[in-house]
């Protein structure tokens, strides 16, 4: 009796292990060709090292690496090791490494193949131009990847890719996909462009999300002494959420192809203060003991490269002629939108107008020599592009307030733009900017633009300045702005819209066709 309990025991053991294998295997199985399937493994107990696989069916014989690490010989690849690329029957398939971060296999393009890698935490060890910010780091709550430092792709494009992690049990995992149903950290990435500009963060970190109708915007506080700082850090980004929520008319509205729902704050501790945006989402690192410039600036960085959902990725320019208004005008509503959620008081505003950013314009060697419309010149020439088309901001708003009693201002410009370029694909030009300027103002301002924008002479900016009644005058090469004590109430309103105000109205006029 007890042998036939036995037999019939080992007999159920044996169909259960086969349903379960069969299972598992069906489970890795992908649902057809054109989708992969990528794994992430993270160890608390050595956070220097990703454990990758990826499974997919091969479109040709190379794999690569995205964009970026041009410093290195090997690019990406320096920090890719035991790489192999197995079939469906578990067998081998030959890999050779090619250069700029590239491999070829040799592998039929029917078969499933399955990819897996290791990836080499090590990338604070070397200099990057752009900063750690963009690429890869470790700190005391976890790990921190770019998508393009950790990924190996195949073929021009994917769509719909999956990606799941394995994390330990006390940690969490952020970043900017969209969940799926199989499991807690199972997420699907749009594309590939999708894939490599996701900010991600794994470990024991704190987590903010903020929602405003189908926008979402989530931090991962990445080190201890910036989770300290959750309170100071949800009040600002709620409240220059809402003002270029409010501002703007709307939520961020990209086009149809790059539909945005999720965008990624990572906010580390490091030696220095820095930032970058990657795709929709923004890494800052913030000095451990800085100071308060130190402090203004990391605000500065965030409030600057997320009002970029708007403009830039909402309404963008035809070309780079226009990269004077991009990049200048967003500093100028960085600015206020600072000011609007009480980080910047008005003198701390004027001060950072004058001490630094009038500053960078006066020294940058570009100005007086090249054009501001010349967008080549922006990463050589920060001052004449960045903060010369910041100036060029606050003066068009001071012409238009001044010549319509503060009824129009650049608001309206902006508001304009989101309203007619939001959700297309559609770009403006610099052609198009002058003519609602001028709309808003009711004055040519063909003059202005041929001589700061495409030409080389020097913005007047406190002549602009004192029409809101501040006394502001150049000495020395410095920019000295003061308040007066008695305004009228037109200059009280320039002031106020100066510095973040918001009147939202109905637009009463109408922009003529050009």
């Amino acid at each position: 009796m007890m042998t036939n309990r036995v037999f019939y025991f080992n007999i159920i053991v044996g169909i259960i292990s086969f349903l379960l294998i069969n299972c598992k295997s069906k489970n890795t199985k992908l649902k057809n060709k054109e989708d992969i399937s990528y794994t992430i493994t993270f160890d608390a107990n050595n956070k220097k090292l990703a454990k990758v696989q990826a499974v997919f069916t091969p479109k040709d014989s190379i794999l690569y690496m995205g964009w970026g690490a041009t410093n290195l010989p090997k690019r990406w690849a320096t920090f890719v090791h035991n790489i192999k690329v197995t079939n469906a029957q578990n067998k081998p398939i030959k890999i050779e490494a090619l250069e700029d971060a590239k491999w070829q296999i040799e592998a039929p393009l029917d078969d499933e193949v399955t990819l897996s890698y290791d990836i080499h935490l090590e990338h604070e060890n070397y200099d990057w131009s752009s900063g750690i910010d963009a690429v890869a780091y470790t700190t005391d709550l976890g790990v921190f990847y770019t998508g393009r430092t950790l990924f190996i792709l195949n073929a021009e494009q994917r769509e719909n890719i999956n990606i799941t992690f394995n994390i330990p049990k006390n940690w969490k995992i952020t970043n900017p996909w969209t969940t799926t149903k199989y499991n807690q950290h199972s997420y699907q990435a749009n594309n590939h462009t999708d894939l490599l500009t996701a900010l991600i963060f794994a470990g024991t970190h704190k987590e903010i999300a903020i929602k405003r109708e189908d926008f979402e915007l989530v931090f991962a506080l990445g080190s201890e002494d910036i989770r300290n700082q959750e309170v100071e850090l949800k009040n600002l980004a709620q409240g220059v959420l809402d003002y270029y929520i409010e501002l703007m008319g709307g939520i961020p509205n990209p086009s149809p192809e790059t539909p945005l729902n999720k965008s990624v704050v990572v906010i580390s501790s490091s030696d220095k203060t820095d930032g970058e945006a990657m795709g929709n989402n923004i890494s800052v690192l913030i000095e451990k003991n800085g100071n308060e410039l130190s402090k203004t600036f990391s605000r500065f960085i965030f409030a600057h490269e997320f009002f970029h959902l708007w403009s830039g990725k909402s309404f963008s320019p035809a070309s780079n002629d226009t990269e004077w208004f991009k990049e200048g005008f967003t500093n100028y509503y960085t600015l206020k939108a600072l000011h609007h959620v009480n980080f910047l008081t008005d003198e701390s505003y004027l001060d950072f107008l004058s001490s630094f950013f009038y500053k960078r314009y006066n020294d940058d060697e570009g100005v007086g020599k090249y054009v501001m419309a010349d967008g080549e010149k922006k990463h050589d020439h920060w001052g004449l592009v960045y903060a010369g088309g910041m100036l060029a901001g606050i003066s068009q708003d001071i012409i238009i307030r001044d010549a319509t009693n503060n009824e129009n201002s650049i608001d309206d410009l902006m508001r304009y733009l989101f309203k007619k370029y939001g959700g297309t694909n559609n770009t403006y030009n610099i052609e198009e900017l002058q003519h609602v300027i001028t709309e808003l103002s009711g004055t040519d301002q063909t003059q202005f633009f041929n001589s700061y924008i495409t030409g080389i002479n020097k913005i007047p900016i406190d002549k602009y300045l004192t029409k809101t009644g501040l006394n502001a005058k150049i000495e020395d090469g410095n920019l000295k702005i003061s308040k007066k004590k008695e305004l009228t109430q037109k200059q009280i309103n320039m002031l106020k819209g100066l510095l973040g105000d918001i009147n939202i109205r109905e637009q009463h006029y109408k922009i003529k066709n050009n």
